[in-house]
């Protein structure tokens, strides 16, 4: 009798504890509307995380959570900064810690038209992210990706690209290298006929030329038959985009005739054909428009002032159209021509 008195009181004892447990456990501690970022960072124990997650008010029976989750040998956990949304319970925070799930991602945009110091530059100011390229040169950069030999400008596709905290800044450039190559190489296989590149190279440098000329996407195959018109005549492509790039730190915002006459690999009204290397990192509508340009008799253009340009197949056309862009500008000391 007092046997069974005993295993009852027991039994009891263990469903009270049980349910005291399962309560807790699935109990909502996060109570914030906006939730709450917790990060995990590496070499972290589960007893520190317990500890942590105590101190900071989410876990009030850290005991309880102890005993749920060290017997749990193979629940290893996932590094990262983790975004608890408001309802969630002791279990659901374990779960996502264990599971990798629940990541808090960070935006870093690579903008159309940015040369890789200022990718660079930006990489260097995003937060939360492993700065690992701050002691490397653009070669160094890019052995690591694999291309010793090759100038890390219009290499990185620009896209916005999600990171978590901890995640380094290498691995962004490696997605944006990775993809970059793969839209130059998807424009290259559907190109037109008779393009005068010997390479998907080429037409990345003048994909890059087009995205630093063009503001409007509906100009960019035009522009792009302009330049495929001029390198089929062998004429000097006179990009004032290229002179810039070629300028470097030196560019205050303004071209000037001495500029023009500074011989640099980049300036294309002294050296005919394509600049060595791309001058910016071209966009999906720049390499679109490099390998499918529209076909024209234009050979010039010159900017309005708005954004747009207006296109000349002659050049007494194009002095005409130079004529009224610098009537509307008679100040600025920027020369237009191209």
């Amino acid at each position: 009798m007092k046997t069974s008195y005993t295993i009852a009181l027991s039994a009891f004892i263990l469903c009270c504890f049980v349910s005291i447990g399962l309560y807790f456990l699935l109990t909502p501690v996060v109570i914030q509307d906006e939730g709450y970022v917790y990060y995990l960072r590496p070499g972290i124990t589960k007893r520190l995380v317990v500890d942590e997650l105590t101190q900071q008010g989410i876990i009030t029976h850290p005991v309880l959570l102890s005993m749920y989750v060290f017997p749990q040998k193979n629940s290893a956990l996932k590094v990262g900064e983790y975004h608890f949304l408001k309802g969630s319970t002791p279990y659901s925070i374990w779960k996502q810690i264990t599971s990798g799930t629940g990541l808090l991602y960070r935006p870093l945009p690579i903008i159309p038209g940015w040369t890789f110091k200022q990718l660079r530059a930006e990489l260097l100011k995003a937060q939360g992210l492993r700065h690992t390229t701050a002691a490397l040169s653009d070669k160094q950069i890019m052995e690591y990706l694999g291309n010793t030999n090759l100038s890390p400008e219009g290499e990185f596709f620009p896209e916005t690209y999600n990171y978590t905290r901890g995640d380094s800044d290498l691995s962004i450039l490696k997605r944006a290298f990775h993809l970059m190559q793969v839209k130059l190489q998807s424009a290259w296989n559907k190109r037109s006929a008779g393009l005068p590149y010997h390479s998907p190279y080429e037409a990345l440098i003048t994909a890059s030329m087009i995205e630093r000329e063009g503001y409007l996407n509906s100009e960019r195959p035009v522009i792009a038959g302009v330049l495929i018109n001029r390198l089929k005549k062998n004429m000097l492509l006179q990009i004032d985009a290229a002179v810039i790039f070629g300028l470097g730190d030196r560019y205050d915002g303004k071209i000037y005739k001495q500029n023009l006459l500074e011989d640099t690999p980049y300036n294309t009204y002294l050296h005919k054909g394509l600049p060595p290397t791309p001058i910016a990192m071209p966009g999906l509508s720049s390499l679109e428009a490099a390998t499918m340009p529209q076909q024209n008799d234009f050979y010039y253009y010159v900017a309005k002032g708005d954004g747009s340009h207006q296109f000349s197949s002659t050049l007494q056309a194009h002095n005409e159209a130079v004529k009224a862009s610098i009537n509307k500008q008679t100040s600025d000391p920027l020369l237009l021509t191209h």
